[in-house]
């Protein structure tokens, strides 16, 4: 019998915080990108398992959003080509996908795309100050999807 993916996500956790030094510290894996979804989601493999990973803090335009393509190329050159990172897991969202923050070298992606000016700080999910001052660098600039007149923020074009 296979189990549900928020039950595996939850699995996949406990174990990971098992194997863990310290069941207080933040789960963190290193992984292979197997395929960038779109903007703000990639799946990942860890061993023979793969598993999907949302990432933390951002939310990217959908793909059939105005530069949602685009976001999605720029995750893709950040992680794709079967990239190896590191992933730190905060938590597990209602869909079973792990709620992920993702590194190559130091370099954290999720900040990255605020940065680039690819996704919106997701201020529903955190409240992180670089975050949200990652996004205002990139507004003031004009880069990315701040280039255009009146970019709608992916949660507001999900409810249309």
């Amino acid at each position: 019998m296979i189990a549900p993916p928020r039950t595996r996500a939850l699995l996949v956790l406990l174990f990971l915080s098992l194997c863990s030094r310290s069941l207080s510290a933040q789960i963190t894996v290193d992984a292979t990108v197997t395929r960038v979804i779109d903007g703000d989601t990639v799946e990942l493999r860890v061993g023979a398992v793969t598993y999907r990973g949302r990432l933390h803090g951002i939310d990217a335009p959908e793909r059939r959003q105005p530069w949602g393509p685009e976001s999605h190329a720029v995750l893709e050159s950040l992680v794709g080509g079967g990239r190896t990172v590191r992933v730190v897991v905060p938590d597990v969202d209602r869909f079973g996908r792990l709620i992920v923050r993702l590194f190559v070298g130091d370099d954290e992606v999720n900040l990255r795309m605020l940065e680039l000016g690819a996704s919106w700080h997701y201020t529903e999910f955190d409240q992180s100050d670089a975050y949200a001052a990652a996004e205002r660098r990139a507004r003031a600039a004009r880069r990315g999807l701040w280039a255009g007149a009146d970019p709608v923020p992916p949660w507001e074009w999900r409810r249309r």
